[in-house]
């Protein structure tokens, strides 16, 4: 829509602006209004709006003429040195964000930008004239007025929620939710402590009260509801005031097993009539309008159609069985040079594989293995396209030299990524579920505050049981950001998720597991 932009403040305002290759105009002008003779365009009373720079002259004007910012020189006008500014970028945003600008004979005013377009400096602005009715939407029936106390910098992100980009919708009604009350488990342990003493800062071990909010951000969704996302094992969804990691979860089997037929038997709020209208159990921490408003007032005004976001997805690699490790891990790892000689080891044969076979070079770059129409012409765009089609015709083709360019640059790629830390290692990236079970359980009022996992274990059905996991934060921050944990297989999970292997179920029940991943929401 030309009614919405994305404004980026990537440059300052200056004497002469950047219009096109080359080509600077003066405050003031427009390029579409200045007519370019021998890379000079003049004003009516001759002084120079336009330059064109890095291009041929005939006649050039004297350096007087032009100015501070350019000279003549060898045969073409050149940038002597920074136009003068008139406006620093942060001068240009306060004056956008406060009187807006005209664009096509539309006048724009600032909108709102999402937490993550805030730390690139990113902002939509829309339409004047629809201002009033988005903005009116965007509150869903906050009534905020100028001058009120209020979060600013929340109320901004959330209202942003809705912005996000999306690859389908589905649909839940308000009776469909109940919501439970967050939980924390607070315990104590023995904790790296950093203080300020005498002027420096010092760490130590010390033992620590510590608090985790187990369903931070989480919410359960029954199967009926991720319809063609069935076999997936969880949704981020998200909508007004509204964003929650939904997993795949047997919410009325539950419910017909632990013999809840009423409502009056949940533990929670909600608007449903009947126990089958529950289809996402969530928790105040996934809506954020109770910062501001009511539930009543939330579920009076929520939207049915709800964005999905994203899901799980298994790694590029040997069908999913192999994941890329970075070097923040294998520096965290502390290991020694024989060790680094093992690790890497199996990746270095590979690459010798990938470089003698041309079959696993196929394998590599993931061709696709259906026999090859030769009587079938269609045009090659690029030389990548030419070897990815010959490598299915003739073997012959791998002893050209075409082929051998190809496969040498492929394997200094690789090389060059191994040395990144980039190495290839059995595991995927896996979404984090906490605590699950205890969720239902908190449903109907039956938690007590116990793990049905335990202490030191996940669940994972993409290792075997009964053996030693490194988990690892991706993006890693420091070096505390690993965890060994036994996996271990849990009947309730089993009957009451359908987890697929790139979701983790996590325990953070009397376990420093959040803080240690420096928030794992």
């Amino acid at each position: 829509s030309r009614h919405i932009m994305c404004v980026k403040f990537t440059y300052a305002y200056k004497l002469f602006n950047k219009a096109a290759k080359n080509t600077y105009v003066k405050d003031g002008w427009q390029l579409k209004d200045l007519e370019f003779k021998d890379c000079i365009a003049l004003s009516s009373d001759n002084q120079v709006v336009g330059v064109v720079i890095n291009t041929l002259v005939e006649n050039p004007v004297s350096n007087d003429c032009l100015g501070e910012s350019f000279i003549f020189e060898n045969g073409t006008y050149v940038l002597a040195k920074d136009p003068e500014t008139l406006l620093t970028k942060r001068e240009l945003r306060e004056d956008l964000y406060k009187n807006g600008f005209y664009c096509d004979g539309i006048k724009f005013v600032r909108y709102k930008r999402s937490s993550g377009s805030s730390r690139v400096g990113k902002c939509l602005f829309v339409d004047e004239r629809l201002y009033n009715r988005l903005h009116k939407w965007d509150l869903c029936g906050l009534d905020i007025k100028n001058g009120d106390e209020i979060d600013l910098a929340g109320l901004e992100s959330y209202i942003s929620l809705p912005s996000s980009s999306i690859i389908d919708t589905i649909e839940l009604e308000a009776k469909n939710f109940l919501i439970v009350d967050d939980y924390n488990s607070v315990f104590d342990d023995i904790v790296i402590g950093v203080d300020y003493v005498n002027g420096h800062l010092t760490s130590s071990e010390v033992r620590q009260k510590l608090s985790n909010s187990i369903f931070d951000g989480q919410s359960l969704m029954d199967k009926s509801v991720f319809g063609e996302y069935l076999d997936k094992g969880f949704l981020l969804l998200r909508n007004r005031f509204f964003k929650s990691a939904c997993f795949n979860s047997n919410i009325q089997q539950f419910f017909k097993d632990n013999k809840i037929t009423d409502i009056s038997q949940l533990n929670g709020r909600t608007i449903a009539d009947k126990i089958e209208d529950i289809k996402i159990i969530t928790t105040p921490s996934s809506i954020k309008y109770l910062k501001f408003g009511s539930l009543n007032q939330w579920l009076d005004k929520l939207d049915t159609t709800f964005g999905v976001v994203k899901y799980e997805k298994p790694p590029h690699y040997f069908n999913g069985k192999m994941v890329q490790c970075h070097y923040q891990l294998i520096n965290t790892l502390q290991l020694e040079e024989n060790d680094v000689e093992e690790f890497v080891t199996p990746n270095l044969e590979y690459i010798a594989k990938v470089r003698n076979d041309p079959d696993i070079l196929r394998y590599h770059i993931q061709y696709p293995f259906e026999e090859i129409d030769k009587c079938e012409l269609t045009p090659l765009l690029s030389r990548n396209e030419i070897i990815f089609k010959m490598l299915g015709i003739n073997n012959n083709f791998c002893k050209t030299k075409l082929y051998l360019d190809f496969r040498n640059d492929l394997i200094k790629s690789m090389m060059k990524n191994l040395k990144r830390g980039h190495v290839l290692v059995n595991g995927n990236y896996s979404v984090l579920l906490g605590n699950g079970y205890e969720m239902l359980l908190h449903s109907i009022g039956q938690f007590n505050g116990k793990s049905v996992l335990g202490i030191g274990n996940i669940y994972s059905k993409r290792f075997a049981y009964n053996q030693t996991i490194l988990g690892s934060r991706s993006p890693h921050i420091n070096s505390g950001n690993i965890y060994l944990a036994q996996n271990k297989q849990v009947d309730e999970i089993d009957r009451y998720f359908n987890l697929t292997e790139n979701i983790v179920y996590v325990n953070s029940i009397g376990e420093n597991l959040l803080q240690r991943l420096n928030g794992a929401d």
